[in-house]
């Protein structure tokens, strides 16, 4: 199972990074919270029209992924990894560098969704 989590989580950051709001999106369950690069408060859930907004706002990533390390316990899975790269957030700022990027995922309906996230700078 950690080979198709894996795959999850090379696939969310894959739509991320082309911008497939609706892919993207199903990546996540509706009860899903957590942080993003910029440090601002939890986001609670994510939408399609959310992804989208944020890209007609401005939003770009350009990131890469390693060091991807997870564990699966049953239904659920918890990964790791790092990301370095820029995002460019809505209105403009450029953020670059490197990211702790964490996830805890659920099996639901065969497709392994965030539950939780964190994105921090190294």
């Amino acid at each position: 199972q950690e080979t198709s989590v894996e795959a999850a989580v090379s696939a969310t950051l894959a739509a991320l990074v082309t911008n497939e709001f609706n892919t993207f999106a199903n990546f996540f369950h509706d009860d899903a919270r957590g942080f993003f690069v910029d440090g601002s408060r939890m986001i609670e859930g994510l939408s399609a029209l959310a992804f989208r907004a944020a890209y007609l706002a401005g939003l770009r990533t350009n990131v890469a992924m390693r060091d991807l390390n997870v564990r699966v316990y049953g239904n659920t899975a918890v990964s790791g990894a790092l990301f370095g790269g820029s995002v460019t957030l809505p209105g403009g700022a450029v953020r670059e560098g490197t990211w702790r990027y964490s996830d805890t995922r659920v099996l639901e309906e065969g497709t392994w969704k965030i539950i939780q996230y964190h994105i921090s700078q190294l």
